[in-house]
């Protein structure tokens, strides 16, 4: 009976240790800068990457990001993706997120075919959903960074 009442105990105080360890939210680093590349005669790719902190002991899941992307404040896509993605404890994780545009949306938005060399900012909003081994969150998105931009082919 004292074996089973100790090691009843020792399970209960390893689940308040891990609970501890384990329910901060994760955090988003900032973003630094965006990249568009031309990949045909028709149009191109954005690029970021999205940084993660995780404060926590154990891995947690990314369930979803949900962003609006804007060039120049002009909408030009919103993605959906439902990743279920992990990323590692007490470490910072990235991973590329890209969106494809014609160049009549680029023609819409800035007058023109091409991409200008010049000032061009990108903002993004939205919103990642994560979850750790006891507790889900949202974290929310609003970042605006300057556009590099590339005309080579991929």
């Amino acid at each position: 009976m004292k074996i089973r009442t100790g090691g009843l105990l020792v399970v209960g105080v390893l689940l308040i240790v891990l609970y501890f360890l384990n329910h901060k939210d994760i955090e988003l680093s900032p973003a630094t800068s965006f990249h568009m590349y031309r990949i045909s005669a028709t149009g191109g790719e954005l690029q970021e990457v999205i940084r993660l902190n995780n404060p926590n002991l154990l891995s947690s899941t990314i369930k979803s990001l949900h962003e609006k992307i804007y060039l120049n404040g002009a909408l030009l896509g919103i993605l959906d993706n439902e990743l279920s993605q992990g990323i590692p404890g007490l470490k910072e994780s990235e991973f590329p997120v890209s969106i494809r545009y014609s160049n009549s949306d680029i023609q819409k938005i800035l007058g023109t075919d091409s991409i200008p060399a010049g000032k061009l900012e990108v903002t993004i909003e939205g919103d990642i959903q994560f979850q750790n081994l006891f507790t889900s969150g949202k974290i929310t998105i609003h970042q605006s960074a300057p556009l590099t931009t590339e005309n080579n082919e991929k």
